[in-house]
C-alpha cells in the first residue's frame, strides 16, 4: 500500500467519510466546555437578561426599574434619570448523558455589560452595550471507517476530536426616547462580529497515515437593527395597579464570513504554516442571525407584589449557515415562554431587617428550541429563583439567581443535558458615575 500524502488526513474530513457525531467526557477541560449542541452551525442562540428579571429567568421586556440598566427594550432607555451601569457574569455546570455514557462539564463567562446615560433626565437617554448573541463551546469527537484504496477490505479507523469556542457578539448602541409620560420607544444600531475557532486532533488506526492537528477559523461581521415600545396605565383594576406592555423586534443579520484552515507542518526542519483552502470556493460563507420578536406584560398588584409573562419567537428556519448545509438543514423556529412573580418588601415605608431590603423572585420557562435532530426538537425548560440587594443609600444594587434547566433526550441516540448555574449582576448608579448633561 502507498504512504497516504500529508494532505490525505485533512480531505478525509472535508469529505466527511462514514462520519457520526458522539459525546466526549469533558472533565479534562471544564473551563472551555458548554452545550454539546453547542458544536452544530455557529452555536447556541445566547438569550439576554435585564438584571431586574433574571431571577424570574424572562428578558424584562415589560419590566422597568429604577435600580438597573434593561437590556431586552432600547424603549426604557429613555426613562432613565440617572447613570447606570451593569456587569453581568454567569457558571453552568452542565451533566451530559447519552445511552452509552455521561459527563460532566461547566462554562464560565461574562454576559453582558451595559452602561445607560441620560441625555434629558426621564426623557431622552442613551445606551451602549456589549452582549452574546451566539456561543459555541464544545468538545465532541467523529470518527468512522475509510477504505484508501478501493478494492482491498483492509480499511482504516479514524477518530476526530474537535475543541470549539466563539461565536457572535453583539456591540450595540442606542436611544430611547419619552413620547408621553407612559409611552417611550427606542432604536439600537448594533455591529455584530463573528469569531469561532476550532482544533482539530486526527487519530488513525494505521501509521501509514500522517495525523497532523489543525485550525478551522471563522470570522465576519456585518450590523443589525433594534426597535421597542414600552407602555404602562395605572388604577386599571384597584387602586395603585399598574399594568405595562413591551415589545421589541430585531430585524435579521446576515454576516459574510470567511473559513480559514490552517496546520503548521515541517520543511527542512522549520516549522511552516500551511493554509490548506487559500483557493477553495468554500472559503467565503454566509452566516444569518434570524428575525426576532419578543413582547410582554407586567402587572402590579401592588408595589410589593408584580407578576410577568413574556413570549418570543425567532425564526431559526431562515438561519443561514452555508459552510455546512447539513447542520443549517437542523435549525428551525423557536419560541420561548416564561411566566415569573416578584416580591418587593424594601418598598415599605417602614424599613425592617436585613431580609427586607431584598427583592425575590421565581419564575419558569420553556423553550422549543432552534434545533430538530432525528425528527426531535432540543427543547428546554428552566426553573429560576433569584434575590436581589437594593442599597438604601443609593440606586445601586447587585442581583443573584440560581436555574436548574433540562435540555434535549436521550433516545434516538441524543444527548440530555441537566444544567444547574448562577448568574450574578452588579449595578451601579448615582454618584459613582458623571451626572446628565442636560435635565
Amino acid at each position: 500500500m502507498k504512504r497516504v500524502n500529508r494532505y490525505g488526513f485533512i480531505l478525509l474530513l472535508i469529505t466527511g467519510l462514514i462520519s457520526v457525531t458522539t459525546v466526549q467526557a469533558q472533565n479534562d477541560d471544564l473551563a472551555n466546555s458548554g452545550s454539546f449542541y453547542s458544536g452544530i452551525g455557529f452555536g447556541l442562540p445566547v438569550d439576554y437578561f435585564s438584571p431586574f428579571s433574571m431571577g424570574m429567568g424572562i428578558s424584562g421586556v415589560a419590566n422597568y426599574s429604577g435600580f438597573s440598566t434593561n437590556i431586552a427594550n432600547p424603549a426604557q432607555w429613555g426613562l432613565t434619570g440617572y447613570t447606570q451601569a451593569t456587569l453581568s457574569a454567569k457558571l453552568d455546570n452542565t451533566f451530559s448523558s447519552d445511552i452509552n455514557s455521561s459527563t460532566r462539564n461547566a462554562f464560565f463567562g461574562i454576559e453582558q455589560f451595559q452602561i445607560t446615560v441620560p441625555i434629558v433626565k426621564s426623557r431622552l437617554g442613551f445606551s451602549a452595550s456589549i452582549t452574546p448573541m451566539a456561543r459555541g463551546d464544545f468538545r465532541k469527537r467523529s470518527g468512522g471507517l475509510h477504505n484508501p484504496l478501493p478494492g482491498l477490505s483492509n480499511s482504516v479507523s479514524y477518530d476526530f476530536t474537535t475543541v470549539g469556542s466563539g461565536g457572535v457578539n453583539r456591540f450595540e448602541t442606542g436611544l430611547g426616547f419619552a413620547v408621553t409620560d407612559r409611552i417611550s420607544v427606542g432604536y439600537a444600531f448594533s455591529a455584530n462580529l463573528l469569531s469561532m475557532n476550532e482544533t482539530v486532533v486526527p487519530e488513525f488506526s494505521s501509521n501509514q497515515f500522517r495525523a497532523t492537528n489543525y485550525e478551522r477559523k471563522k470570522e465576519g461581521y456585518s450590523f443589525g437593527h433594534r426597535f421597542g415600545i414600552y407602555a404602562f396605565t395605572q388604577n386599571l383594576f384597584r387602586e395603585e395597579d399598574q399594568i405595562s406592555f413591551g415589545a421589541t423586534i430585531s430585524l435579521p443579520v446576515e454576516i459574510e464570513a470567511e473559513q480559514k484552515i490552517t496546520a503548521f507542518r515541517s520543511v527542512n526542519n522549520q516549522r511552516i504554516l500551511v493554509d490548506y483552502n487559500e483557493n477553495s470556493p468554500n472559503r467565503n460563507g454566509r452566516i444569518k442571525l434570524p428575525l426576532e420578536f419578543n413582547t410582554g406584560l407586567t402587572y402590579n398588584l401592588s408595589r410589593f407584589i408584580n407578576v410577568s409573562a413574556e413570549f418570543m419567537v425567532q425564526q431559526w428556519g431562515d438561519a443561514l449557515y452555508s459552510f455546512d448545509t447539513n447542520q443549517q438543514e437542523l435549525y428551525k423556529d423557536r419560541t420561548r415562554a416564561g411566566f415569573g412573580v416578584q416580591y418587593h418588601p424594601y418598598r415599605s415605608e417602614q424599613l425592617g431587617g436585613f431580609l427586607s431590603r431584598m427583592k425575590y423572585s421565581t419564575g419558569v420557562t420553556y423553550d422549543t428550541g432552534s434545533l430538530e435532530i432525528n425528527n426531535e426538537n432540543i427543547e428546554t425548560i428552566y426553573f429560576n429563583a433569584g434575590i436581589g440587594l437594593i442599597s438604601v443609600r443609593s440606586a445601586s444594587s447587585v442581583d443573584f439567581s440560581i436555574h436548574y434547566g433540562i435540555r434535549g433526550t436521550e433516545s434516538v441516540s441524543l444527548v440530555k443535558e441537566n444544567i444547574w448555574g448562577f448568574k450574578i449582576s452588579l449595578n451601579l448608579a448615582e454618584w459613582m458615575f458623571v451626572r446628565q448633561r442636560f435635565q
